[in-house]
């Protein structure tokens, strides 16, 4: 059953579906999870003129899997699920879809890297929306683990299609990351995804050619379906502002 969810989550990546024995499947995991994300009162204050950034809450159908050629992992995102559309366009509903591929360059270590990561926003009455910001990346990775501690770098060109931009768009080099420990008889998690854009069109998000983006979690495993998370998430010159936001977002997850 996990293994149909877990190919079923990440259909949008894989286009197709065959036997097992032919995409090489070894192992993946489908969940759900609801959040609440509370921006700082500090990035409240500073984006209320510009792109009025308020708390909300979102669902999202997340997927990963293993295969013998490389990985998948997607998420789907309902921001703001009860809301159609706001006279604050900061309440809107928005959808948000990540996808990413690594496919082994055989045992390297390195791997093809991309991803797609796009967001669109209902349209708002008063203050705008009709949104949608697309990143396409396409590059290279790397793989490596030290015991518990898993660490996938990766550096790629950045193709953008926006509302108010479409193009090439410089670069972008991060990595995602993970530990795994146990205390007090319980299993915990920590992790960290982070972004690094350079060289950006002038004409992207306020002409900064540099920004930051991402977040560093604290996951509690209760039972191997239930998991509670902290996320501290961050962004700098990025999320359309020319300046530092972050947020907390609260997380339950249950792992089918």
């Amino acid at each position: 059953m996990k293994k149909l969810l877990c190919i079923a989550a990440l259909a949008s990546v894989a286009g197709t579906a065959y036997s097992d024995d032919l995409l090489g499947y070894q192992n993946g995991f489908a969940d759900i999870n609801i959040n609440y994300l509370d921006w700082s009162h500090r990035t409240e204050t500073k984006t209320e003129k510009t792109t009025r950034k308020k708390d909300f809450a979102y669902v999202e159908l997340e997927g990963g899997a293993n295969f013998n050629w490389g990985e998948l992992y997607g998420f789907f995102d309902v921001e703001n699920p009860l809301h159609t559309q706001h006279t604050d366009s900061g309440r809107n509903k928005r959808y948000t879809i990540k996808t990413t591929g690594r496919f082994y360059l055989g045992d390297t270590g390195f791997n093809l890297y991309g991803h797609v990561y796009g967001t669109w926003s209902l349209p708002g009455t008063k203050y705008g929306g009709n949104f949608h910001d697309v990143n396409t990346l396409y590059g290279i990775g790397y793989n490596t683990a030290f015991g518990d501690l898993w660490f996938k770098p990766f550096i790629a060109l950045n193709y953008t299609d926006q509302t108010f931009y479409s193009g090439n768009n410089g670069y972008t080099a991060g990595w995602v990351a993970g530990y795994n420990f146990s205390a007090f008889e319980e299993n915990f998690m920590i992790t960290n995804w982070h972004e690094m854009e350079f060289a950006r069109n002038k004409r992207y998000n306020g002409g900064k050619r540099n920004g930051i983006n991402g977040a560093m979690a604290f996951w509690w495993n209760a039972t191997p379906h239930l998991a509670a998370g902290v996320q501290y998430r961050y962004a700098d010159n990025k999320l359309g502002d020319t300046f530092y936001q972050d947020a907390i977002i609260y997380t339950l997850k249950y792992t089918f």
